[in-house]
């Protein structure tokens, strides 16, 4: 790995990297099984094996929450300038590994907050990493559709974690999912092992010039390497860039949103997972868990394998509508009837919104920071608006169920996905036209 000169300009083709993308996909596919930890399953862990109640479990949840949102924008300043964007990917694994391993090991306040910690971090170095290696690999031109079948090999991971972890909590025991989750690491070291350094475009993987020629502007072209500037300083210009993105008006409807998505949607899952086992039982709750989750992650699949090309064609806000317009029409549902299978049925109704949400939105991410060498800062700056949402979304949820009941929880967190659907219709304009055009976003011209 070298972080003195730049990857070979001679640019390989697309089918002088499709190696390389095809590692991309495996990698894709196995973080999906690791990248959140136990998922919804911790929730059913805590409660029935250490017998937590849900403000318990809420509070362990947004410890996770917390790191991520800590982590989040530093992460992405950090891509932005980091060649070695494989090594990260790993570093992230086993941070996962460690926590997994840990809470299974001792399962004790402190050490399952601290690995829910350890979740949250790596939470905010995979998106952000495995987006820019795409791009990187990919360039611009090809990013809509690779990101969209990246985002499809992820719920494909998912389903399969699925199938995987519910088998195991069923015929095992939950303990020894944590277990699973740590080989399913050593599987996706090996794929980002397969993807090769010199194939990625260290200019375009950060959203700047792919031909590095344009490094004269201030925020349109980042420091080249780490290694020709100071780290104070280093820090300093990506904090000075980022506060010109976020005076632009649409990347700050586009935080709020974010806020909002993840502040409606975040808690829904857990609180599904906690009435699965009050219901009808901890070993009956891991099917269904599993039921539920394979259900949303094939529309997730079948979603993100579309959202790409239909954002290039129907622009990116209709499709971004849609998903606040699916979250709310969930949150009611869930409340109509709480037998298993309705459960299962209306949980499928989060692929929609996840889909679209992890495709589109780095598609947005991408359209308002073209040219500025900081889609990787202003990806971690999104996803720390993210895990706000999904901090509060815990903490609210899991207050509000223990003391308002779930249905009112549930009317709760829809009416908030209601409040994003007008803050985005009203504040946020459609961002395809100026990736299409060519030009990067007017509002981010070097004044």
């Amino acid at each position: 790995m070298s972080a003195s000169h730049d990857p070979p300009t001679p640019a390989a083709g697309p089918d002088a990297k499709k190696g390389s993308l095809r590692a991309l996909k495996a990698v894709n596919f196995f973080i999906a099984d690791v990248q959140n930890g136990m998922g919804p399953y911790m929730a059913l862990f805590l409660q029935s094996s250490v017998h937590w109640g849900p403000a318990q479990i809420g509070s362990a949840l947004a410890a996770g929450n917390i790191a991520q949102v800590l982590a989040q924008t530093p992460a992405g300043a950090l891509i932005d300038n980091l060649r070695q964007k494989r090594t990260l990917l790993i570093v992230g694994i086993a941070l996962i590994m460690i926590g997994m391993l840990g809470t299974a090991f001792f399962t004790v306040w402190p050490v399952v907050m601290g690995g829910q910690a350890l979740v949250g971090i790596a939470g905010a170095i995979f998106p952000p990493c495995l987006a820019a290696i795409a791009l990187g690999l990919a360039k611009r031109k090809r990013f809509d559709q690779v990101q969209g079948t990246n985002q499809a090999f992820n719920a494909g991971g998912n389903m399969f974690a699925a199938l995987a972890l519910g088998a195991i909590g069923y015929y095992f025991s939950l303990r020894w999912m944590f277990f699973f989750v740590a080989v399913l690491g050593v599987g996706a070291i090996l794929s980002i092992l397969r993807i090769k350094a010199d194939d990625i475009d260290f200019n375009a993987a950060r959203g700047g010039e792919e031909t590095a020629t344009n490094q004269d502007e201030q925020c349109h072209a980042a420091p080249a390497a780490p290694a020709t500037v100071g780290v104070w300083q280093n820090i300093k210009d990506v904090l000075a860039c980022l506060v010109d993105l976020i005076k632009q008006p649409p990347v700050r409807v586009f935080l709020v949103a974010a806020v909002l998505f993840h502040f409606a949607n975040a808690a829904m899952v857990p609180l599904v997972t906690q009435l699965l086992a009050r219901g009808v039982g901890t070993q009956q709750a891991v099917l269904f868990t599993s039921g539920y989750m394979l259900a949303s992650q094939l529309v997730f699949m079948i979603v993100a394998a579309v959202s790409g090309k239909l954002a290039g064609k129907l622009g990116r806000k209709p499709l971004f509508l849609f998903a606040f317009a699916a979250l709310a029409v969930r949150g009611v549902l869930y409340t109509m009837s709480h037998h298993p299978a309705a459960l299962i049925a209306v949980q499928c109704m989060d692929g929609l919104g996840a889909g679209i949400f992890g495709v589109v939105g780095v598609l947005i991410i991408a359209d308002l920071t073209k040219g500025t060498g900081r889609f990787n800062a202003a990806q971690g700056a999104i996803a720390t608006a993210q895990g706000i949402g999904a901090f509060l979304s815990n903490s609210v949820a899991g207050y509000l169920a223990k003391t308002h009941g779930d249905n009112f929880t549930f009317y709760v967190l829809a009416a908030i996905a209601v409040v994003g659907f007008v803050v985005f219709l009203l504040l946020m304009p459609e961002t395809r036209d100026q990736a299409v055009a060519g030009q990067g976003q007017p509002q981010l011209a070097a004044s």
